[in-house]
Parts: C-alpha cells; structure tokens; sequence
C-alpha cells in the first residue's frame, strides 16, 4: 500500500513553472508573427523556448490550443465582464479595453491572429471556445437586460448591437483605419446615441 502511495505521488509530478509557460507562450507569439500559423510547429516552438516538445504537449494538446493560449498570454487579455446595471458603462470598459490592445503594441499579434483565423477554421474555433464565446454572451446579456431596463427600445437587435463594438474595432485594425483617442466614444455613440443630458 505505501509503495503504491509513492507511485502516485510520484505520477503527480512537480508543479509547472511558470517561467517554463511563459517561454512557451512567447515562443509561439513570435513564431505566429513571423511565419502565419501554418508555421507554427511544436518543434519549433520548442527550440524557441529551449525545452522538449514532450514539455509542450503536456500543457497543449494541439497546435491550435497553445496558439489561443500564447495570444492571450502575449496580449494579456482578460476576462474583465462589467455588470454594473448601466450599459454605456459596461459597454465603454469592454471596448476601451480591446482599443487599447489593437492600438497599443499587441496589434500586429492580434491583426496577425485575426487573418489567421479566418483561413484556420481549427484555431478560429479554439478562440470561439476559449476566448469569444464567454465575452459574446456577456455582452448579449447586458444588452438584454438593457432592453428590459428600458435602455434600449423593446425589439432591439440584441445580438447584432453587442456585436457592434469589438466588430468596428477589429474592421479598424485589419484595414489600417487608425485609432483615434475618440474612437471608442463614437462607437459608443452609434450604437446607443449620443448620452443623455
């Protein structure tokens, strides 16, 4: 029995380190710039961040996973969801947010990211499920309950209107359109109208 104790704790093995993620992570930042995700390879990852590909796939079981992973990890997104029970609000800390990685240093990742995704229906799916999916239906539910506040008029498009921001925010960084300080506020302005006195 305690040879047996011994073997499982053994199999647990030691906690990750950190550092050893963050290596991955960047490696595979880098190796998307450079060479499209059709270049990202766990080998070559691995000989970026100086570890084994072994050491790769016990964190990532698939190409796709530690792509989404080394974006998040490179452009530090997070999962900031505001709720406060005023829409123009939520909506201005939810599209500040993604305004200010599109423009920052993050936005050649991110607009490399984004064409990627479109010609890799494997990775824009693992981003969907990891990333969008919570924030989209986020977004839809404070819309909704914005139309049954009041906010917005009964019939409102829920869907389409919390699509709106991150869409022309995006549409920006992949065409080149720029990123004005007062973007987010005209966002916000069209699709809510101008605030109220």
């Amino acid at each position: 029995m305690p040879q047996r104790a011994g073997q499982a704790a053994r199999r647990g093995g030691r906690p990750r380190d950190p550092n050893l993620d963050a290596r991955i992570l960047e490696a595979a930042a880098d190796q998307l710039v450079s060479d499209g995700y059709a270049g990202v390879s766990i080998e070559g990852v691995a000989a970026r961040a100086g570890v084994g590909k072994a050491t790769i796939y016990r964190r990532f079981p698939d190409r796709a996973q530690l792509v989404v992973a080394a974006v998040r990890f490179a452009a530090q997104f997070d999962d900031r969801l505001p709720d406060t029970g005023n829409l123009r609000a939520d909506l201005r800390v939810m599209i500040e947010a993604l305004f200010e990685r599109l423009r920052g240093e993050d936005g050649l990742l991110l607009t490399a990211f984004a064409a990627e995704r479109a010609r890799h229906p494997d990775l824009a799916e693992e981003f969907d499920r990891a990333v969008v999916g919570r924030k989209r239906e986020h977004l839809r539910r404070l819309v909704g309950s914005a139309v049954e506040r009041g906010e917005l008029p009964l019939g409102a498009d829920v869907a389409l209107i919390a699509e709106a921001g991150p869409a022309i925010l995006w549409h920006h960084a992949l065409h080149g359109l720029g990123f004005s300080d007062d973007l987010p506020e005209r966002i916000l302005d069209l699709i809510l109208g101008p605030p109220r006195a």
